[in-house]
């Protein structure tokens, strides 16, 4: 599939972090060494949730020589959509200005690019990470671009729909509503989001709060065209019927 080892990064003799290399062999690695990738397997390696790097074993001189997948993703995302939709495959070029050595307290860049790889990857999928080993660790960096600050946010959804649903098992019903408050200010695009805060305020008795909330509720799917009509009217009937229940009408 375009990968051909799994490897584990060790730190203090424990294994810190997983890494994937495709291998290479050549005759002809002078100043540069290049060869034509399936756009297939480059797409492969971008979509690995662990580096990849691409590792070519020079026989002259008997050295191996290694790159960064990561180095060059968006880069590789532009080629593989820019391409001729008739090649099935980019040129991929390395030089040899990163080699990799024999020895165990060798490649301490190697090393510390497979950690920052890594924290990369979290970023791009949106789950940045806290940057470093030790008590105090440095923050991520911000997004950058569109597509890591909407996986960001999506994450931060998601991660927050877990945490209101917690709060409610635990009838912690005012920090539950702290946190779907937030959400309804954060993001407005689910009305969910709103039906949500609604049924929490009628359970905090904030009833003018609630009929505000389910009819922005309404308003959302209402105003939906892509959602099949059919089922948009079983929603709206749905919580409709919530408001004349708790008689907030």
């Amino acid at each position: 599939m375009g990968i051909d080892l799994i490897c584990e990064l060790v730190v203090d003799n424990k294994p810190w972090a997983r890494y994937y290399v495709q291998a290479k062999g050549t005759e002809h690695f002078d100043d540069q060494w290049g060869s034509r990738i399936k756009k297939s397997t480059v797409a492969y390696w971008l979509k690995q949730e662990d580096p990849v790097y691409l590792i070519v074993y020079d026989d002259k001189d008997d050295k191996s020589y290694w790159m960064s997948i990561e180095d060059h993703r968006y880069e590789l995302f532009d080629r593989i959509m820019k391409s001729d939709n008739q090649s099935g495959s980019i040129y991929i070029r390395m030089d040899k200005s990163q080699i990799l050595e024999d020895g165990k307290e060798k490649n301490q860049l190697f090393r510390s690019k497979v950690l920052s790889d890594k924290y990369s990857i979290q970023q791009f999928y949106g789950h940045p990470e806290m940057i470093g080993t030790g008590y105090v660790r440095s923050t991520p960096p911000p997004p950058r671009n569109v597509h890591e600050l909407i996986m960001t946010k999506e994450t931060i959804r998601k991660s927050l729909y877990s945490v209101i649903f917690h709060y409610i098992g635990k009838n912690d019903f005012e920090t539950a509503y702290l946190c779907c408050e937030f959400l309804t200010k954060f993001d407005k695009a689910h009305y969910n989001h709103f039906e949500w805060f609604g049924l929490l305020n009628l359970n905090l008795g904030k009833l003018a709060e609630a009929k505000s909330a389910f009819e922005e509720a309404i308003h959302m799917l209402e105003e939906d065209k892509k959602w099949p009509m059919e089922d948009k009217e079983l929603q709206i009937k749905r919580i409709r019927n919530e408001i004349e229940a708790s008689k907030i009408g």
